[in-house]
């Protein structure tokens, strides 16, 4: 399975690396704007070798350099309004909630979430 996960911060990109790793996954490429992840996206389409996973936080910057914005709800727009069939997760230290997506993960140390991404990307695996 190949990810592509956009997130600024290296610590909690580490974090994710490790709970997929758990899952058997290892091909994950990272972004840190949306900028950039979404090239990345439309080029693996374009390439036809799109990936099989989006992992998005909320907040990062639009572009290389830029101050932190609300990021995840463009990309996540961008998707839907591309009817890109990639699926998405929201990983975020804010509990949010997107129907429209594959699925939520609520992002911090005080809970359990890797056993919450862990579960999700099993199901996605498991079709």
């Amino acid at each position: 399975m190949r990810v592509l996960n956009i997130e600024d911060d290296t610590f909690k990109h580490n974090d994710i690396c490790k709970a997929l790793s758990g899952c058997g996954i290892k091909d994950i490429e990272w972004s840190n704007n949306l900028a950039e992840g979404w090239k990345q996206i439309k080029n693996s389409i374009d390439s036809n070798n799109p990936y099989d996973l989006i992992i998005t936080d909320m907040y990062y910057p639009g572009e290389p350099g830029g101050r932190e914005e609300q990021s995840g709800d463009v990309l996540i727009d961008r998707v839907i309004k591309n009817k890109i069939t990639i699926p998405v997760i929201l990983c975020s230290s804010v509990n949010l909630k997107y129907p429209e997506i594959y699925g939520c993960v609520y992002y911090s140390r005080e809970r359990n979430w890797e056993a919450d991404m862990q579960k999700l990307v099993n199901s996605l695996v498991a079709g």
